[in-house]
């Protein structure tokens, strides 16, 4: 092994956390139509109350986006285009189970002390070193912030087979909270955040994981976007794989990304992952995945010893991490064992969605993913099997039907409660 390289390795790892950043760009809250138009089933699964509402009255209710005249000049009012429903999201809400009783019953399990699981130790999944990839904000001009994780990414490292993946999980994705209450995963961290600080805000994560999905975490690394915008531009720019184009419009400027082998700085990678508002949170996830792969190659590439050290001083300042220097040596032999730069396709890479997860809302608004626990556990089963990451070949869920305007303003919304 050439020891000269280490250095390099060790930076890959800690800059492939640090990708997961870019992705959190924007951390308002998602409006109801604009994560969903592509998804969303024709039938919405009800609650057993009778006050809740029927699927009419839901799309009443639902908000649309409208150019903001007084801020754009000529800026025309138009609403978003839905795209047909997927099939599969449909079959998913006809569950045995309504997702009524699904919520209530993990509303009632966050309340309880977690119930012995018998894991199978055959599992692949049990045969790994796991690593839980969390990318949050920092509000520090905010007086009522409380940090969120709106991105996060489990990395199985299979060193005994040379293999990996990665799994990323909605933000919206409900979970029990341990001694609070059933909501979106990404709300959970706060929790613990508020009584032990970082490390408390990841052990309520590492709880969630393994109570809801036996996931077991062995590692984690925590990324906060403040001061990584250099990042990008230090490798000398990164080389994505567009798969198809993507044009938004984030703080009132329209952009398109064309299809192809796309060269971006940082600020054309952070438009990339931060993209929503035509797409969905599902085609996001998936852009994160490819931003994530164009900075592990880059930084395999990197051969100029004097961006190292400006590099590793960037990604220390901005990752917290449980992993010592000891234990980021002994992984070096793993990642060279890789050899991702000849043989990619040992890293599979998979979003959790649909049928997985299926959208509903609730009776009081919230938009949220509901858990298929069966279809969640086979997909660990088989996360090896995924496709490869950033696959040359979309799916129709990283691709979806775009909009045909988009919306000129990139505006808060309200999260209701659950």
């Amino acid at each position: 092994m050439n020891t000269k390289r280490i250095p390099l390795a060790i930076i890959l790892l800690l800059t492939v956390c640090a990708a997961l950043v870019y992705a959190v760009g924007s951390m308002r809250p998602f409006s109801a139509t604009e994560k969903f138009s592509n998804a969303a089933p024709t039938s919405v699964a009800s609650s057993a109350q009778t006050s809740a509402a029927t699927p009419s009255q839901i799309a009443l209710r639902v908000p649309t986006h409208h150019a903001n005249t007084t801020r754009i000049a000529q800026a025309a009012t138009a609403t978003e285009t839905a795209a047909p429903a997927d099939p599969r999201a449909i079959a998913a809400t006809q569950t045995s189970i309504p997702a009524q009783k699904t919520l209530d019953a993990i509303a009632t399990r966050a309340k309880s002390p977690p119930a012995a699981k018998k894991s199978n130790p055959a599992r692949a999944i049990f045969k790994t070193t796991n690593f839980l990839l969390i990318g949050t904000d920092t509000r520090t001009d905010d007086p009522n912030w409380k940090p969120n994780t709106d991105v996060m990414i489990v990395l199985f490292l299979d060193t005994a087979n040379q293999r990996a993946a990665l799994l990323s999980l909605p933000r919206d994705l409900v979970v029990a909270i341990p001694g609070q209450h059933a909501f979106r995963i990404n709300s959970a961290y706060h929790h613990g955040w508020e009584k032990e600080g970082v490390e408390g805000g990841v052990k309520i994560l590492k709880q969630i994981l393994r109570d809801d999905f036996d996931i077991r975490i062995d590692h984690w690394s925590l990324i906060d976007f403040n001061g990584l915008n250099k990042i990008i531009d230090t490798l000398g720019g990164i080389e994505v794989n567009v798969p198809c184009a993507l044009s938004d419009t984030i703080d009132e400027l329209a952009f398109t990304i064309p299809a192809g082998n796309v060269p971006m700085d940082y600020l054309t990678a952070k438009r990339y992952v931060q993209s929503r508002y035509t797409t969905s949170d599902t085609s996001r996830n998936y852009r994160q995945q490819r931003v994530v792969w164009a900075m592990a190659k880059k930084a395999l590439d990197l051969n100029a010893p004097d961006r190292v050290p400006l590099l590793y001083e960037q990604i220390k300042d901005n990752v917290a991490t449980d992993m010592t220097l000891f234990d980021m040596v002994g992984l070096v032999p793993a990642v060279y064992q890789l050899d991702l730069q000849n043989h990619p396709e040992r890293l599979r890479a998979r979003v959790l969605q649909v049928p997985a997860v299926y959208p509903w809302i609730s009776a009081s608004g919230a938009w949220l993913y509901m858990p298929n626990y069966d279809v969640i556990q086979k997909e660990l089963d088989e996360i090896f099997d995924a496709p490869q990451i950033a696959a040359n070949e979309a799916t129709q869920a990283e691709c979806p039907p775009q909009a045909s305007t988009t919306p000129p303003t990139d505006v808060a919304t309200v999260t209701p409660t659950p």
